[in-house]
């Protein structure tokens, strides 16, 4: 420095402090991978592929040295337990409700919960009292060796991000926590003919408490009785009564027949046809050619009858087996851990390379659901990472 004397230092303060404006400038600056068409499996050699390879490295480069400025406040903090496999929640940071479950009064997180929730920036995780990063995050939480996690992840990520509520598939419903013996003479019958009702009309699970009460079997064979005679179409008693009342009504209809009105001016060409031809308007239309046409067709079909013990079949022994692993919930049905209603869709899973499963297949991963019979969504996710779903519907 000129005009200072020599035995004074100059000191240049290193500032990390970033102004507004290069806030803002680092905030929106988005750097994305160049995108060249197919992808190439031969290496050329070519002194083109080499500048396109340096481009595409210093394109990745600048990705990873981007700075990420985030606030540091407003974040959970939870501390990853090995043994357990989950995160304990030690401080919360906003809403919960559809993350982590409660084990001894206190707050778990699965590892596809916490990875999603450290990717956005809502967690912060720490190990062996150690701030954990996003880059160990992935290894700690999905494991250095090849599994099932890393796709689970992908799919809850996906999902999430899509809107809906994902939680872990709870194979059957608990027990309540009350007293067994209480809650079970507190049943009655009514409660027991809402709770086959609701299974049957909303899929929703009966309790444990009802099921066990002397009154549900005896209502679910009366509804049984009442179902077969309906679609057996036996109305004796409904017509006795119905007989009885007609008796000692005094009211009678007026069976006479009313005269006829005049024909009005737009009377249509069909039914001039039908009153000149003596034929109701159903036999003129039954003579169109369009019905012909399907009836024709129709009569091609065999319609046969579904047997009612078709679900309850002994399946082969050879058919694959699927687990269920997540259930879907919508926002808006007003979702609740502590007290889950039937889920919107429950999600399949398949392994890599693994082809879709066949109708009989369906049929015994659906059993799994137990009084829950909601669709499946299945997932297939390839080499590549690519997700491909299909949703079975199951009458």
């Amino acid at each position: 420095m000129s005009g200072a004397p020599a035995n004074v230092i100059e000191i240049k303060i290193n500032n990390l402090y970033l102004s507004a404006a290069e806030l803002i400038a680092h905030r929106h600056a988005d750097v994305e991978s160049s995108r060249n068409g197919l992808k190439r499996t031969k290496v050329q050699g070519t002194a083109a592929e080499e500048e396109e390879l340096k481009n595409a490295y210093a394109n990745l480069r600048s990705q990873l040295s981007t700075r990420r400025i985030e606030r540091h406040t407003g974040r959970a903090v939870a501390v990853w337990h090995e043994d357990q496999q989950a995160a304990e929640v030690r401080r919360k940071d906003g809403k919960f409700e559809s993350f982590g479950h409660n084990k001894q009064g206190k707050l778990y997180l699965e590892y596809y919960e916490a990875l999603f929730l450290l990717e956005l920036n809502r967690l912060q995780l720490e190990y062996c009292d150690m701030i954990v990063s996003v880059e160990q995050a992935y290894v700690l939480l999905l494991g250095e060796a090849a599994s099932e996690k890393y796709n689970n992840y992908l799919v809850y990520s996906a999902l999430s991000r899509a809107g809906y509520i994902v939680v872990k598939h709870q194979a059957a419903c608990e027990a309540p926590q009350t007293s067994s013996f209480k809650a079970v003479a507190a049943v009655t019958n009514e409660d027991c003919v809402w709770a086959i009702l609701k299974e049957t009309l909303s899929n929703k699970p009966v309790p444990e408490h009802i099921k066990a009460s002397t009154y549900y079997a005896i209502a679910q064979t009366r509804l049984a009785d009442l179902k077969k005679q309906i679609m057996s179409q036996t109305t004796t008693s409904l017509d006795e009564n119905i007989m009885e009342i007609e008796a000692q009504s005094e009211f009678k209809f007026d069976t006479r027949k009313r005269r006829a009105q005049s024909e009005t001016e737009g009377q249509t060409t069909s039914k001039r046809n039908c009153i000149r031809q003596s034929k109701s308007l159903v036999d003129h239309l039954k003579a169109d050619a369009n019905y012909l046409r399907f009836q024709e067709t129709f009569e091609k079909f065999d319609v046969v009858q579904l047997q009612e013990d078709y679900h309850e079949r002994k399946m082969d022994a050879t058919l694959r087996s699927f687990k269920i692993s997540f259930d879907l919930h919508l926002h808006n049905e007003g979702f609740k851990r502590s007290a889950p209603m039937s889920p919107t869709l429950s999600v399949v899973i398949l392994p890599t390379d693994e082809p879709f499963p066949t109708h009989n297949e369906i049929i015994k991963c659906q059993r799994q659901q137990f009084s829950r019979r909601v669709p499946l969504l299945v997932i297939s996710v390839s080499e590549s990472k690519q997700i491909q779903a299909f949703l079975y519907y199951t009458s």
